[in-house]
């Protein structure tokens, strides 16, 4: 679908605003022990601009959403604008395009389908490594029938996202609506380099706090973002579809 300057400046406009309302005001985030973790629907939105607008309008979007975001609502903490954190923001807006072309010439999905959940049990192995090593994560101590259960959940999260992916994909694909599995493969690498490795690194010297322990923390919230992240873009760009612009679809 080919969308002119007018529709995407105004597009930027609403997914700018949406991403500040989600991130700042309708998001889990300030929690006591880890403040720097945070869920919210402000990513998702922000790759969704990234695919349908451009590199450049996603990156303005992404970018000016932390900026504005810091003016408009005040941290609760007394956080200012840290253009650190505003480069891992206008990142997300410009490498999931890059993403989503590239994935697009792969056209055996079973393909990207055995990827994605071979890089989400490496990171549950992580997570249970990590958890077995070191019985105190941010000056909290997990006595052994907790740790289990951390890995327990964070197993079940890993099996919930792999199937919500593949089911998502499947109901998408019989109404010939959009390539679910390549939107999936997209956040999952975005979301790896982007938000899991920068973002944490950022964070870790932000709050001065270890790598591994704010990374152990994202990767459980990593479950959770994945399958959010595709089924909201996968669901915008259906609804994208449908609206009569010229040109071909998003797929």
């Amino acid at each position: 679908m080919k969308l002119d300057n007018v529709v995407k400046i105004c597009l930027s406009g609403l997914l700018l605003a949406l991403v500040i309302i989600f991130t700042r005001f309708l998001s889990f985030q300030n929690i006591p022990i880890i403040p720097f973790v945070r869920i919210s629907l402000g990513p998702a939105l922000i790759i969704f601009a990234s695919i349908v607008l451009g590199p450049i309008y996603g990156g303005i979007v992404g970018g000016l959403s932390d900026i504005l975001g810091i003016l408009l609502v005040p941290n609760a903490l007394g956080y200012s604008i840290n253009p650190y954190f505003t480069l891992v923001y206008t990142l997300l807006g410009v490498i999931p395009w890059c993403l989503f072309k590239l994935f697009s010439l792969i056209k055996k999905e079973n393909i990207l389908f055995w990827i994605f959940n071979s890089f989400l049990l490496g990171l549950w192995i992580f997570i249970t490594v990590f958890i077995l090593l070191n019985p105190s994560v941010a000056n909290v101590n997990f006595e052994l029938y907790q740790r289990i259960l951390i890995i327990v959940i964070s197993f079940v999260l890993l099996s919930l996202t792999g199937f919500l992916v593949y089911f998502i994909n499947k109901r998408f694909k019989n109404r010939g609506d959009v390539s679910v599995m390549n939107i999936a493969f997209v956040s999952l690498i975005s979301e790896i380099f982007i938000m899991l490795i920068l973002n944490t690194i950022v964070k870790s010297i932000f709050f001065e706090i270890d790598f591994f322990v704010i990374f152990f923390f994202q990767a459980i919230v990593f479950f959770i973002d994945v399958p959010l992240n595709t089924f909201v873009v996968s669901y915008l760009i259906k609804i994208l579809n449908q609206v009569s612009f010229k040109g071909r679809k998003y797929e």
